[in-house]
């Protein structure tokens, strides 16, 4: 067993012993073998956690550049950019402590160091709430019985944004994730590449350093509904994470939602989300840092070139290339299903699938429908939007104070209870450029 695992599984059982000595204090003060105790768990968690954030972090910096080496030959290629922090948002540190700053692809939220001492400072206040329903689900179920409000203890909220990711199509897409501590947190950001130019013998060699600034991420509060009937919440008991996982694909859509539309409050058919109270997301980022990279919007939209012509990818390859020539590298397709059903259902003249361009085939490719589709745009009735990026620069701030709260009146007469999520986070993006969005092409 690894090192860290090691650490982790004594990690879990001092938490367990220290669960343990408070319930069974219960209202009453522990008493002088209870308190001795809880201090020695206490001094040895303390130790052994900063221990485990050093082997974990060290862990997660090797297993990436064995990962590199082994995808690239021995060196790491492919980018122009000289600061680790942005070249692999892995290795961002966050201003304040220089932590690493964004929970790793394969890495669970509640494995991160930010979280891990978030966890570990609450675990007191927290190991009632945690003892008594022991899981999510049994919390959710008591508070409809009694139609009160709770904040979720750390250790589900992490859980919760791990449930999430596998629903919001941004999150899927490789969106840094990246724990808030405090309503506000800095990460350091590369704002200008080094040049490098040839020069005659004996001349004087022009400076040229990468410039920096840092991003700063501010909790802004957004809220998700799960309506469902008395039943379904009593019966999920028998279905251990069911509750979870409808909070969690509400959130998921919720964030899909303003990471991509935030600040927008016209174009895009119904979508208005005006900053603020809404984060900016990537289009109107885009639109104030990148116009270049905000394509088609034309009066009556876009319908694509004949499959005839050979150039029915068109808008997509103008897309892809408004990244790569800006020295971006495009990741991911974020695109609703009725654009995609065009798409998949292109045919050439003889009947054949269309065949994809590889500059497009390239591409992970995302459904959300989130995206705006559907609407009208002057003549065209089916306009939908289509987002390009190297999502790795879209930065998703996320605190782990999520709330929720119980509307038994409001759906009452439907036999029906609605949950509300109040999940605080914000969303920034690092590079500009990284990113270009079609709007209004011609849907399904």
């Amino acid at each position: 067993m690894p090192n860290t695992e090691l650490m982790r599984s004594r990690l879990s059982e001092l938490d367990t012993e220290l669960q343990q000595i408070d319930k069974a204090a219960g209202d009453a003060a522990l008493t002088s073998t209870q308190q001795t105790r809880w201090d020695e768990l206490i001094t040895e968690r303390e130790s052994l956690r900063t221990s485990y954030d050093e082997a974990l972090e060290q862990e997660i910096r090797l297993a990436r550049v064995t990962a590199s080496r082994a995808q690239h030959g021995g060196f790491k290629v492919g980018s122009s950019r000289t600061d680790d922090r942005t070249d692999d948002p892995s290795v961002w540190r966050r201003e304040s402590d220089g932590d690493i700053a964004v929970i790793g692809s394969e890495q669970r939220a509640a494995d991160h160091p930010v979280v891990k001492r978030m966890v570990a400072a609450q675990a007191g206040s927290e190991a009632a709430t945690v003892g008594q329903y022991g899981d999510l689900d049994a919390l959710v179920r008591a508070i409809t019985t009694s139609g009160a409000s709770a904040i979720v203890p750390t250790t589900w909220a992490a859980g919760l944004i791990d449930l999430a990711r596998n629903h919001a199509a941004v999150l899927q897409a490789g969106a840094s994730v990246i724990p808030m501590d405090a309503k506000t947190v800095e990460i350091g950001r590369l704002t200008g590449d080094p040049t490098a130019a040839f020069r005659t013998e004996g001349s004087a060699i022009t400076p040229s350093d990468p410039t920096f600034d840092n991003v700063v991420l501010t909790a802004h509060s957004l809220s998700a509904l799960v309506v469902g009937s008395r039943e379904w919440f009593q019966d999920s008991q028998d279905g251990r994470g069911v509750v979870s996982q409808a909070i969690a694909k509400a959130m998921g859509q919720a964030i899909d939602l303003a990471a991509l539309y935030g600040g927008i409050t016209a174009g895009s058919g119904s979508i208005n989300l005006a900053s603020p109270p809404n984060p900016v997301g990537v289009l109107k980022n885009t639109l104030t840092n990148a116009s270049a990279n905000v394509l088609g919007a034309a009066t009556n939209g876009t319908t694509q070139t004949a499959v005839g012509s050979g150039n029915f990818y068109g808008e997509l390859l103008d897309l892809v290339y408004a990244v790569k020539n800006a020295n971006e590298s495009p990741s991911g397709i974020i695109w609703p299903s009725k654009l995609q059903q065009v798409y998949a259902k292109a045919v050439d003249t003889t009947g054949q699938p269309l065949q994809m361009p590889a500059d497009v085939s390239a591409l992970s490719r995302f459904t959300s429908n989130q995206v705006a589709s559907g609407f009208t745009q002057g003549t065209l009735t089916t306009a939908a939007d289509v987002f390009v990026g190297d999502w790795s620069q879209l930065l998703v701030g996320t605190r782990l104070d999520l709330t929720l709260q119980v509307l038994t009146e409001r759906y009452a007469d439907n036999g029906q209870i609605g949950v509300v999520a109040t999940w605080r986070g914000d969303f920034a993006v690092a590079r500009n450029k990284a990113f270009a969005v079609y709007r209004a092409l011609k849907g399904a």
